[in-house]
């Protein structure tokens, strides 16, 4: 990896205000994709193609929303847990495909949806996995409802405080202590927690989320600076690594769920950088804080993909994942620095489709560099 030097990061964690629409897009950032699309641009005109034929994206999509969501472990029981995922993906989906398009359908049906939740959903997230079931959902509404609040005139203020509510009570109190479990877990708090503070115009909830992601992004991903060790999560008696007691040799870009799973993984690493992209935007520069981890992650995965192809150690398996554009285009395309592994993977698994809070990158950040960053 070479490229400039991170910057510092910025210490003004609560700008204000904040930018809108800022959740993991920007204005400029969606006009540049619009552009895109409607001359028939590779690679966006084919994830466009993709975001409008799949389920999340049809027209006729009908919200299923629920007072309680209670989610146990392995899905048992799933008390609308899997409704409440898809639909918080379906009101982003749709988001995107009214901005992209220009067709108030996909408007409509976003509100739809973040409507029916939100004069429903009055019980909570309950059972063991009720907190990350509300971190993965918090994860996605706040970025559908930032589209739809900023740039489109149909949804009402009623609506938009009955929204801003639920996100307050029903969300908030599941993740607003964070997890010394698995770090998956954690890092999807911490971005739930970003970008409901973004949405809410909530200073002390975005804190609140980048104070977590701080205590936990660099116990995540190992260098070999740490030590002997990786370093323990912030608030944590011990740092979890390895999986049922087997563990791997500890080398540059390891992430702390590896040896579990490459999806796991990913879903942590995914998180990391949708929180730092969603700072970003509000001028909070988290990325410079672990540039480093987070580029080892990516190289170290990309070596053990097609067409790199290198053989992975024992006790670990590597796989294709919707995300890594986000990513990729922050520290290549923004500031420089050669990705080589992950440059070669990129084109293979474009377009990106979607998979909990990694959803649609192809279509959001392929190719937009600093577009409209503060």
């Amino acid at each position: 990896m070479t490229g400039p030097a991170p910057v510092a990061a910025a210490t003004n964690d609560s700008p204000t205000p904040f930018h809108h629409p800022g959740v993991l897009v920007n204005r400029a950032q969606l006009d540049f994709v619009k552009g895109k699309v409607a001359a028939g641009l590779q690679p966006w005109k084919s994830a466009f193609e993709a975001a409008k034929s799949s389920d999340l994206g049809a027209l006729a999509y009908t919200p299923h929303p629920r007072d309680t969501c209670e989610c146990g472990p392995f899905s048992k029981p799933d008390i609308g847990c899997k409704d409440e995922q898809h639909d918080s993906e379906a009101a982003y989906t749709q988001a995107l495909l009214w901005y992209y398009s220009g067709n108030k359908d996909y408007a409509e049906n976003a509100i739809k949806i973040m409507n029916a939740w939100s004069s429903t959903l009055t019980g909570g997230h309950k059972n063991a996995n009720g907190p990350v079931q509300a971190a993965w959902c918090g994860e996605q509404w706040p970025r559908a409802a930032e589209i739809i609040r900023y740039t489109y005139s149909g949804w009402s203020s009623n609506d938009v405080a009955r929204f801003k509510n639920m996100l307050t009570t029903q969300y908030v109190p599941s993740i607003i202590n964070g997890s010394c479990e698995n770090g998956n877990k954690e890092l999807s708090m911490s971005e739930a927690l970003i970008n409901i503070g973004v949405f809410n115009d909530d200073h002390a909830t975005f804190d609140a989320g980048v104070k977590m992601w701080r205590g936990r992004a660099a116990s995540y991903i190992y260098l070999s600076t740490d030590g002997a060790t990786p370093v323990k999560p912030a608030n944590c008696d011990m740092a979890i690594w390895g999986n049922k007691g087997i563990t791997t040799p500890l080398v540059d870009g390891l992430l702390q769920e590896s040896v579990r799973d490459s999806g796991h993984a990913n879903l942590a690493l995914s998180a990391m950088v949708n929180a730092a992209e969603t700072a970003r935007q509000q001028g909070v520069d988290l990325y410079a804080e672990q540039a480093k981890r987070i580029m080892a992650a990516l190289e170290y995965q990309a070596q053990f993909l097609p067409p790199n192809n290198t053989p992975p150690p024992a006790n670990l398996a590597f796989h294709t994942h919707p995300t890594w554009e986000i990513a990729y285009n922050h520290y290549h395309n923004r500031l420089g620095y050669n990705l080589p592994k992950m440059a070669a993977v990129l084109p293979t698994i474009r377009p990106t489709e979607v998979n909990h809070q990694m959803a649609w990158e192809t279509l959001t950040h392929a190719e937009v560099g600093a577009v409209g960053l503060p």
